[in-house]
Parts: structure tokens; C-alpha cells; sequence
């Protein structure tokens, strides 16, 4: 586990793991806003970004106990986010409160973080992989 610990963690690829988690989870919601804009009664959900990462920050992780020496570590996978419902009846279209600018807004927004992520952890992996072959 030094090579986790020592390699892994410290070059933040669990914290870009879980960033792409989040990224996901959001764009799934705002897509589903997007197709029930037209639901009457239906209320927009969303993830609070800040506080899913904030508590991946301050998360411990738990290590399981490998029986054999011949098992593979398991995966550690990332938990559910937790979804908010927008209880706000603000918007004017008289049928629901999903507001479409905002939801394609948070569309190409949680796009750009999205790639910025996928990006970052690609590059790690490019920079782990240079240096086991001693290219760097």
C-alpha cells in the first residue's frame, strides 16, 4: 500500500475521482431538469459542488483487509451525492420551477469542470506512467 499512499494519494487522483463523480452525478440531474421542464408541478434538483467536495476533502478513508495474498485491493468507490430539491416556485412559466437558461448555464458549466477533471487525472496517470518507464 506504499505506492497507494505514497504515489496515488498524494498526486490528488482521489480527489479528481471524486471530482468526476460529482461532475457525473450533476450533469444526470440537470439533464433531468432539462426534459421535465415542461412536467407541471416537477421541482428542479440539484447538487450543492462545494459541499460534495469540501466533505471528499475531509473524508477518512477505510481500509479493508486483503485475505490472501492473491486478491486484488478493492476499488474504493466513490458514495452517492446528495440531491436538493429547489422548492422555489419563482419562475413565470406558471408550470414548474425549472428555469432552462440556468439549467443549460449549469450544463456547460459542470461540461468545462467535467473535462478539466478528466483531463488532470489523464495527465497524472501520462506523468506515473513516464516515470516507471524512467522517462522522467
Amino acid at each position: 500500500m506504499i505506492i497507494k499512499d505514497q504515489v496515488i494519494n498524494k498526486a490528488g487522483i482521489p480527489l479528481l475521482k471524486q471530482l468526476l463523480h460529482v461532475t457525473s452525478a450533476s450533469q444526470k440531474l440537470t439533464a433531468s431538469n432539462i426534459s421535465n421542464v415542461s412536467v407541471p408541478g416537477y421541482q428542479s434538483k440539484s447538487i450543492d459542488f462545494k459541499n460534495e467536495m469540501q466533505a471528499a476533502l475531509k473524508k477518512k478513508n477505510i481500509e479493508l483487509v486483503v485475505t490472501n495474498e492473491r486478491h486484488m485491493p478493492p476499488a474504493n468507490r466513490p458514495k452517492g451525492v446528495k440531491v436538493l430539491a429547489d422548492m422555489d416556485d419563482s419562475n413565470a412559466s406558471g408550470v414548474n420551477n425549472v428555469d432552462i437558461d440556468r439549467e443549460m448555464a449549469d450544463l456547460s458549466e459542470n461540461q468545462i469542470l467535467y473535462s478539466y477533471g478528466a483531463r488532470m487525472i489523464t495527465r497524472n496517470f501520462n506523468n506515473l506512467k513516464a516515470v516507471i518507464r524512467g522517462k522522467r
